[in-house]
């Protein structure tokens, strides 16, 4: 068995290792704080998403399914590009100019 100053050294050192042991605890319990705090933030915001696209995609799976039973599609409004203005006969008296220009 060791002297009384070996064991008082021992035992410094084990005072020590326990001391470095409750920092390392404190600051992995720090860590994980934050991280639950940051899960907590993200489950909120996937819970709002969540909340907005349930609604659009179960009206989507709605109509699809409404489309496969066989009921009408509403139609949607066409954009035309052809003037509506103007008789075909009034464009076809207007020439377009003729810019010629290089193979290259």
């Amino acid at each position: 068995m060791g002297t009384l100053r070996d064991l008082q050294y021992a035992l410094q050192e084990k005072i020590e290792e326990l001391r470095q042991r409750d920092a390392l605890i404190d600051e992995l319990e720090l860590e994980l704080d934050q991280k639950d705090e940051l899960i907590q933030k993200l489950q909120n915001e996937l819970d709002k998403y969540r909340s907005v696209i349930r609604p659009a995609t179960q009206q989507a799976q709605k109509q699809s399914a409404s489309t496969l039973q066989g009921e009408p599609r509403t139609k949607r409004q066409a954009i035309s590009a052809e003037p509506t203005a103007f008789d075909i006969q009034d464009l076809s008296h207007v020439t377009l100019p003729f810019y010629p220009k290089s193979p290259q």
